[in-house]
């Protein structure tokens, strides 16, 4: 999978994110997945959708439904005192 890529500027910051997501093919099969993204500075949540989307049609083509998608920072809080 490829990262998608915007200015210089924007890529020399990079923020980690978890993704899940489930689809459903036109023939039925669901397919649950997880994974990370290291994206710059300025994507939207609605950018890596699409991304992800882009990649899950690619592979099992069109039409699909999405079923579940969550996308939250790849980063646990750190321990209050």
């Amino acid at each position: 999978m490829t990262t998608p890529t915007t200015t210089a500027a924007a890529a020399s910051q990079k923020t980690s994110f978890h993704y899940i997501t489930t689809v459903q093919t036109r023939d039925g099969l669901l397919n649950t997945r997880d994974g990370r993204l290291d994206l710059p500075a300025g994507f939207t949540r609605a950018m890596c959708f699409r991304y992800l989307m882009e990649q899950l049609a690619d592979e099992y083509g069109t039409p699909l439904a999405v079923l579940y998608f969550a996308l939250e920072p790849d980063a646990l809080p750190t321990g209050a005192a």
